[in-house]
């Protein structure tokens, strides 16, 4: 038995909260389908793959080859159901965190989780990673909002885009994952195209799974997730950030600004 494993690895701010939140809110039809596993089934295994992108050292490496290794012993090999598994993290930090400006440690790591695949279901093993891009202008933006929200970022949209001038783009970044795992396939949607197909940035994935037997409209599409307010409020955060709250203050003074938002929204 051949067992097909699709690893949806990043990246982050491409619709992966959207396809995640379909995956748990279709989980009673997908369950006779394909084993779905999601970042709380596996959150050692992001630990150490967001420590390594921010320490790559051998042994911060050798530390997510472990949490892969332990990870898919967990894992049934005479299930005949496909495997999915999803989590941004995979890839590690955020760029524009921790002085990161992309996904230099994405490739290590997934050679880390495609040696422990084969190790685990044997080299005839059907691996494909999955990443959803998204245009650069369209993800810096979104990354730069994420950050802001969620940490005391002080630059404004231009500064920080000025930061990524030199960084290598998403595809680049793919293209260096194929090299470190030449034995699994690795591709690719993008969130601009995967928002026109009816079940959204969750279509990309059940068409890697195959899943011929699953009803697909039957599933419950969801609205997107984790979307930038169109209201302006990103000049209110970043005032916030640069302003001397202290954090518990700045914090509570986001998560008001963000409810009257939603308020506004509905």
């Amino acid at each position: 038995m051949t067992t097909r494993i699709v690893i949806h690895a990043g990246f982050h701010k491409t619709g992966t909260t959207s396809a995640q939140s379909m995956l748990r809110e279709n989980a009673p039809l997908l369950e006779p389908h394909v084993r779905v596993y999601l970042k709380e089934a596996f959150e050692a295994l992001t630990e150490r793959a967001r420590a390594f992108s921010i320490d790559p050292k051998k042994k911060t490496l050798t530390a997510v080859s472990r949490a892969a290794r332990a990870f898919f012993q967990t894992v049934a090999q005479d299930d005949p159901r496909p495997i999915l598994m999803s989590s941004e993290d995979l890839s590690g930090h955020m760029p524009g965190r921790h002085g990161l400006d992309c996904y230099d440690s994405a490739g290590l790591v997934m050679k880390s989780l495609s040696d422990a695949a084969f190790r685990r279901f044997g080299r005839e093993t059907d691996l494909t990673f999955y990443f959803s891009t998204r245009t650069r202008d369209a993800w810096l933006r979104s990354t730069w909002w994420q950050n802001l929200r969620s940490t005391r970022l002080t630059e404004d949209f231009q500064t920080y885009c000025s930061r990524f001038d030199a960084a290598r783009s998403l595809d680049g970044i793919l293209e260096e994952i194929a090299e470190d795992v030449t034995s699994a396939r690795v591709t690719s949607f993008r969130l601009e195209e995967a928002t026109t197909l009816p079940l959204g940035p969750l279509d990309p994935l059940l068409t890697l799974l195959e899943l011929t037997d699953l009803d697909r409209s039957a599933l419950t599409v969801l609205p997107p997730e984790n979307v930038q307010p169109d209201i302006g409020i990103d000049a209110v955060f970043l005032a916030l950030n640069q302003s001397a709250l202290p954090e518990k203050d700045l914090q509570e003074a986001k998560r008001l600004i963000r409810r009257m938002a939603r308020q506004q929204e509905s």
